[in-house]
């Protein structure tokens, strides 16, 4: 039977920074000609285009403004006695300056040089000392919105009988640790984090994907989500009955698939990275088979098509599964916290350890594949012999005296890291981003170093790296960057 309680978002917050840019030069206003068209004729010769022809036997007068930012070709007068050509036209804003005069027929080539235009259609940078047209930029401060990217986490809960039927039991241990709400971690960081919940109990079906699998309890993500997930979670709790001690199962891999599904649908605004924060007691089981809890291959499938779909996995393993390993699964699977291991490197995409004798699952060594769970006889996860353990899972004992204050510790390590350190800016940066100046509480970072920040390849996105992520992510908000034009006059960043 499967039944689901689904809860509608609240309005998604959004945070802001505000971030100051430098850039963009101002664009050249045009220069007022001085002729009436715009040109000035020579003082003896015809009117040129922006210059004036020579005379013939002086030199030609300064050039006339030019408002389409063309300076003129100058000629010499053909009968001069080798009078220079008048000046090139003054370069206007917007658009390109003039050519160097050309010779004449029988004068002396002009000395003159038309005004350099700058390369950047925004407007006229000033051209060398000397030349005539140039025009002067003025950097003007771009003030910018930016947004802290707000990851989504999934919190999957495996709800199970045994997390109720453990000494002490492990459910009440972890819903304090995640919903009290003064030292629970959602209510800490339902500001940053996008929570939504999910928690599942199995039943036999028919397949890995009859409904009839497993009960799925929903609260759609969102931000400040704390009392609408409280509000389901406090049922999902009192559902468990002491007396008649129904048998719920662990079907892990059906569970995974549905949060994924879940994630795939939500499109929040602004958009930010997708995880599941799976938390479970137990070795799983599949949906068709209960026991032997031999659902390995099938949750690291389902962990290994979500990373694929863009969607991490955190696994924090407690009670149970980290007392009594091995209790209800076979001996040729990886189980207990090496089941943990290896979901923890299916969620960041790494390689995964393959079950004793699988190396080749087809060896006649393999003998995970002839369990009662596997009825294929084959394994559909991908693994990788001698695979490094790269992913971070957690484990925790509840009988410990001090297990909730682990529980927390965890994860808010855990979640801490999907705590974003990438900031979405309202400008893009169109230039050298090593020029900008990024500083974290007053501290200047350096573009490109491990512990600095990066322009992400869209070009509007700026990650902080290594310490000052974490600095970041602890509580170092106050990030304030500029962008100067660059030594050419043009712009280093814009508004988008």
């Amino acid at each position: 039977m499967h039944a689901a309680s689904t809860m509608k978002p609240s309005s998604i917050a959004r945070s802001v920074l505000s971030l100051a840019f430098f850039a963009a030069c101002s664009t050249g206003k045009p220069l007022t000609p001085s002729g009436d068209d715009g040109f000035s004729s020579g003082a003896t010769g015809g009117s040129q285009s922006g210059g004036t022809q020579g005379g013939a036997s002086g030199a030609g007068a300064t050039g006339g403004t030019n408002p389409l930012g063309t300076g003129g070709s100058v000629n010499a007068g053909s009968g001069g006695s080798s009078a220079p050509g008048g000046a090139g036209g003054t370069a206007a804003s917007p658009g390109t300056g003039g050519n160097s005069g050309t010779s004449g027929s029988s004068g002396m080539a002009a000395t003159a040089a038309g005004g350099l235009g700058a390369s950047s259609s925004a407007g006229g940078a000033g051209a060398a000392a000397g030349m005539a047209g140039m025009s002067t930029g003025i950097c003007q401060q771009l003030d910018v919105i930016s947004t802290p990217q707000i990851p989504t986490v999934e919190l999957l809960v495996d709800t199970s009988s045994s997390m109720w039927e453990t000494v002490p039991p492990a459910w009440p241990l972890l819903y304090g640790a995640l919903m009290d709400p003064k030292t629970g971690v959602v209510e800490a960081l339902q500001k940053k984090l996008r929570f939504g919940f999910a928690s599942y109990k199995g039943f036999l079906g028919k397949s890995e994907t009859d409904p009839a699998c497993a009960t799925m309890t929903v609260v759609d993500p969102a931000l400040d989500n704390h009392d609408a997930i409280d509000a389901v979670y406090q049922k999902v709790g009192s559902s468990y009955d002491p007396v008649s001690k129904p048998k719920w199962e662990t079907p892990t891999g059906y569970a995974i698939n549905y949060a994924a599904k879940i994630l795939t649908d939500y499109m929040p605004d602004p958009p930010g990275k997708k995880y599941i924060l799976l938390v479970t007691d137990g070795n799983p089981n599949t949906c068709q088979v209960t026991d032997p809890q031999c659902g390995q291959d099938l949750s690291i499938k389902a962990t290994q098509d979500a990373f694929a779909a863009g969607i991490g996995l955190f696994v924090l393993g407690l009670g149970d599964i980290v007392k009594q390993p091995m209790n209800g699964c076979p001996t040729s699977a990886r189980c207990g916290l090496m089941h943990l291991q290896d979901l923890a490197n299916a969620g960041v995409g790494a390689g995964v350890h393959p079950t004793p004798g699988c190396d080749d699952w087809h060896a006649s060594g393999c003998t995970f594949t002839h369990e009662a769970c596997n009825q294929n006889q084959m394994l559909l996860a991908t693994y990788t012999p001698d695979a490094p353990d790269v992913g971070m899972p957690f484990a925790v004992d509840t009988t410990a005296t001090n297990a909730t204050a682990e529980l927390v510790a965890a994860f808010s390590a855990l979640l801490n890291n999907a705590v974003s350190c990438t900031v979405d800016m309202d400008a893009v940066v169109t230039g050298d981003p090593s020029l900008g100046d990024v500083e974290l509480a007053g501290q200047r970072l350096t573009n490109g170093d491990p512990n600095g920040w990066m322009l992400e390849a869209n070009s509007f996105s700026v990650t902080l790296l290594g310490t000052a992520c974490s600095a970041f992510r602890g509580g170092g908000q106050n990030l304030s960057i500029t962008f100067p034009c660059d030594a050419s006059g043009n712009p280093i960043a814009v508004h988008r």
